[in-house]
């Protein structure tokens, strides 16, 4: 029989506030009220005759239907509740409860009334997902804590009292920037205002107080996610990890950036960089440079050991000699330089010269016994016309008088300046004319995978086959190009002899392109770049751009000149990759990491050669090593030379290396054979061909 609902019963069910539904004992709807239709969404001429089970979740239709044979068999029905879904496809939470039939004679069926329960759900399962929250914040190894809108800590875990040693009582309900050290604690301020307004992960860094004594206080670095409109964690998330490690490793790198690890005195590039700081101020000085005679064959008589400890004792003997404010620097093996400040006269320079060689001439005791070595000095002095390469070329040859003559005047004079400069402009009139000769050509060096033994690479280095002088290696005249404008005309014929050798070999293959400093500051460098590539039909992906520090330092100021910064990003974007060179020489070698897009940096030979037997070296190395893996960044280890250096470098994890170990640099003729023979392992056979 239809089921029918009469007209008195309609009008108390259209007026109750709460939602009800009439069905019949098949589950098929007969009517509903406005509130029902405000529930569902539905109208009700759109459900009429229909089955209720089809809005029912699939998983509760079982459910109900055996609670609605429960309701034929009792007056009302115990209430249950169950998922529905609405007209906009969501689903809700609804308790029900079912009421046999109604009063009115005729009618078969069930009156249902529902209350809408989604809310109390959601409310039930986000407690119940807080507490597991809580739960995993706690067991979480990392540091964790969270914070509310102000800043102020809700909730922190074990791992960060046991890093800090603060009570967790103490820190709960107080500002976590009440923790910094004095002064840091705007930064970490700032940084949980702006992730109070961001989507994305908010990072920082500040200096948190301790309770430890021996060390008040730790760097950490935070990690703020915003979940403050989540209704589980309703705040915000703060990961933290100690950085201390990774600051000192920092500072022990930025530290040996500028000085040998060896006898801690300065390093080259500081050497130069306060050289050119000393005569930019118009400041007179003299340079001098030491070459220690017969040290060869203490290193070779009593050992590479014995070898480190006299040059250390040497570095101390300097240090004591040379005035307070003067440099001391190690520029080579066996090699010093001392920058003597404000020096103006000969004399004061000779009786430096004199001092140090005698003071250095003295006998050493070494741990394997006495030995006695001389030194060679030269020193030159600056003036208003000095040029830093000058200074040092200048002393480095009175240094060489001085050692054949082993007699005379260490001071070289005026005269001695103008027929160096006289040999420096004829070699650069040869230069000029040897360029467009081709005598410069590329010679390329393997770059092979440690971990398979292929080469991957080569690099390319200029040699100029002088007709007089032989194969000059650019030592000889890269200063010399710079100084007579050549540089440019260098780096173009370099990159056209390596371009044809590489040509056709494997397109697999990289090929390493040093640049200058004037090429950097060079605006028209990329255009002639991209005109070279094509003629050998090669892409620029296959270049590897390797830049040393000091030259991404160093501005040229004039007519077509660009920052070394806009040089960079516009060979990035012809697709080319950056290798920093000689990582560990220059002015600030993590924060090159940081500012320019590398894929490679290059560990300085200085380091690689004491990689076996100096612990101070092969730390530097691992912290390198262990610096880049964590940036994605590639290591590359040149001037290895032994199989030792190998086997640590190996061990340390560093990608790739390169040198005489491997091969010297291959002339344009020998490459194709030599990777033939070699390039899918190099350990075979080896050849060593001459430079």
């Amino acid at each position: 029989m239809t089921a029918e609902v009469h007209i008195d019963e309609v009008a108390v069910l259209r007026a109750a506030p709460d939602p009800v539904f009439v069905i019949d004992s098949d589950i098929v709807l007969r009517y509903t009220n406005p509130a029902g239709e405000e529930l569902l969404g539905y109208r009700q001429e759109e459900w009429l005759g229909r089955s209720m089970l089809e809005m029912v979740h699939p998983s509760d239709v079982a459910h109900i239907l055996s609670s609605s044979e429960t309701v034929l068999e009792k007056p009302v029905g115990t209430p249950v509740e169950t998922r529905v879904r609405t007209a906009g496809g969501t689903w809700k939470w609804v308790e029900i409860v079912g009421r046999a039939s109604l009063a009115t004679p005729g009618v078969d069926g069930i009156v249902i009334v529902a209350r809408d329960v989604t809310q109390r759900r959601m409310w039930e399962v986000a407690s119940n997902d807080t507490v597991k929250f809580q739960q995993v914040l706690q067991l979480s190894p990392s540091i964790t804590l969270l914070l509310d809108r102000d800043g102020v800590v809700s909730s922190v875990n074990a791992a960060f009292t046991r890093l800090l040693g603060h009570d967790m009582s103490r820190v709960i309900g107080h500002p976590l920037a009440d923790f910094c050290v004095e002064g840091a604690e705007h930064e970490l301020r700032h940084a949980l205002e702006r992730a109070t307004a961001a989507s994305r992960p908010v990072t920082c860094e500040a200096e948190m107080r301790t309770v430890d004594a021996e060390a008040p206080s730790r760097p950490i670095r935070f990690e703020i996610v915003n979940l403050l409109d989540d209704p589980v964690v309703a705040g915000l998330v703060v990961t933290a990890h100690d950085v201390s490690d990774l600051h000192s490793a920092r500072r022990t790198l930025e530290h040996l950036a500028r000085h040998d690890t060896l006898t801690g005195l300065a390093n080259r590039s500081v050497l130069l960089e306060q050289l050119e700081a000393h005569l930019a101020g118009d400041r007179p000085a003299a340079v001098v440079f030491i070459d220690l005679d017969r040290f060869k064959p203490v290193n070779d008589l009593l050992g590479h050991e014995a070898g480190d400890e006299l040059l250390r004792v040497v570095a101390d003997r300097l240090r004591q000699v040379v005035r307070p404010g003067d440099l001391v620097a190690r520029v080579g093996g066996d090699e010093f330089v001392v920058l003597a400040r404000d020096v103006v006269d000969r004399r004061t320079g000779q009786l430096l010269a004199e001092r140090i060689e005698a003071t250095l001439s003295m006998p050493y005791l070494l741990t394997e016994g006495p030995v006695r070595v001389s030194a060679s000095v030269g020193v030159a002095l600056t003036d208003e016309d000095t040029t830093v390469t000058g200074a040092l070329a200048d002393a480095d040859l009175a240094m060489y008088e001085a050692k054949a003559a082993r007699r005379g005047e260490p001071v070289r004079s005026a005269a001695h300046r103008h027929r160096n400069a006289n040999q420096r402009r004829r070699l650069a009139d040869d230069l000029a004319t040897g360029l467009p000769r081709g005598e410069v050509v590329a010679y390329l060096q393997p770059v092979i995978s440690l971990a398979t033994g292929t080469t991957v690479g080569l690099e390319a280095l200029a040699r100029w086959h002088h007709p007089d002088l032989g194969v000059l290696s650019p030592i000889a005249f890269l200063d010399l190009a710079e100084d007579a404008g050549l540089d440019l005309l260098l780096g173009d014929m370099v990159l056209h002899s390596a371009c044809a050798t590489m040509a056709p070999l494997d397109s697999s293959l990289r090929i390493g392109l040093n640049l200058s400093v004037g090429q950097l500051a060079d605006r028209q460098l990329c255009d002639r770049m991209r005109g070279i590539l094509s003629s050998y039909d090669l892409s620029p992906e296959r270049l590897v751009i390797e830049i040393t520090e000091h030259a991404t330092l160093t501005r040229r100021a004039g007519a077509g000149r660009v920052s070394p910064e806009h040089t960079i990003d516009e060979l990035r974007q012809m697709g080319t990759t950056l290798c920093l060179d000689d990582f560990g020489t220059g002015y600030s070698s993590l924060t090159h990491i940081r500012r320019y897009p590398l894929s490679t940096i290059k560990i300085d030979r200085s380091f690689v050669s004491g990689v076996c037997h100096h612990g101070e070296d092969r730390a530097v190395v691992g912290a390198v090593v262990g610096l880049a893996k964590a940036l994605g960044v590639n290591v590359v280890a040149e001037g290895v030379e032994t199989m030792d250096q190998l086997a640590a470098l190996t061990e340390i994890g560093c990608d790739l290396a390169q040198g005489h170990l491997f091969a010297l640099p291959l002339a344009p003729s020998e490459v194709a054979g030599w990777l033939a023979r070699y390039g899918a392992d190099w350990r075979g056979p080896m050849v060593r061909q001459p430079v």
